[in-house]
């Protein structure tokens, strides 16, 4: 097995073994179906949040997360960030701790991310989070598409745009489906980055010194669809953002 795969281990673990998760999310899914919405979404974000403290103490990291001008109570908006490994997923659900908007309520879309939710279960249960789940192996693009557009009528959804783990810090080349939904229907982008994943994996060029063990999560700005005259334009824009972010964090850690 490798580091990197002990890491996902450990990590995934972590609401197996301690005793707040189970409890916590009994509490929430009661919560939930006696119409306690807010209460029961904040006690998710809670335990998403605990998660990630409790990962971050573990392998001796350090989080430093900026929020910019970011607002976590806008909605009808995707969030979108890189995807380089599993570990990205309890520092996505924590988004809402992290700005310090213990209300807030996002929903997801992906095949990743959703699938950890099965696994943990974390979150994950349909009558708690409004995730959006796609099939790889069956596409339905129509009803997928008619579930986006009815999930952002309430809330912001997040998704990762390179479609995949990309096991690198390199950014890859978004995927068009779901952009095109956002550019069409006049979806802005709030965009984000993160650099540091790669420090778990055995690989000697994201190496970081002991004293320097950091992961950085920070907002890039958003896209405005109504300021593109195009769909190119608009993706365009959206990788070259989320790029230039990335080789300045990138800088800052493995330099």
């Amino acid at each position: 097995m490798s580091k990197l795969s002990l890491y996902v281990v450990l990590c995934y673990f972590i609401p197996v073994i301690l005793p707040h998760f189970p409890i916590g999310l009994t509490l929430s899914y009661f919560l939930k179906i006696t119409k306690h919405d807010q209460a029961s979404n904040r006690i998710n974000n809670y335990l998403a949040y605990l998660w990630l403290r409790v990962f971050l103490f573990l392998t001796g990291r350090k989080l430093e997360f900026e929020l910019g001008d970011w607002k976590p109570e806008n909605k009808k908006r995707f969030l979108i960030c890189n995807h380089t490994n599993s570990l990205e997923v309890p520092l996505i659900v924590s988004l809402p701790y992290l700005s310090k908007s213990k209300d807030v309520n996002l929903s997801y879309l992906g095949g990743d991310i959703i699938q950890r939710y099965k696994i943990i279960p974390l979150m994950m249960h349909s009558r708690i989070v409004e995730a959006v789940i796609y099939s790889e192996k069956k596409p339905d693009f129509r009803n997928f598409k008619k579930n986006v557009l009815d999930v952002l009528n309430r809330r912001s959804i997040f998704l990762y745009p390179e479609g995949r783990r990309t096991f690198t810090e390199d950014i890859q080349p978004f995927e068009t489906g779901v952009m095109k939904i956002a550019y069409k229907y006049n979806i802005d982008l709030d965009v984000f980055v993160v650099s540091g994943m790669m420090s778990f994996s055995s690989d000697p060029k994201f190496i970081q010194p002991n004293h320097y063990k950091k992961i950085l999560f920070h907002f890039c700005g958003t896209i405005k669809s109504n300021d593109h005259q195009d769909f190119d334009s608009y993706l365009h824009t959206a990788e070259n953002l989320m790029k230039n972010k990335k080789k300045e964090l990138d800088h800052m850690l493995f330099n």
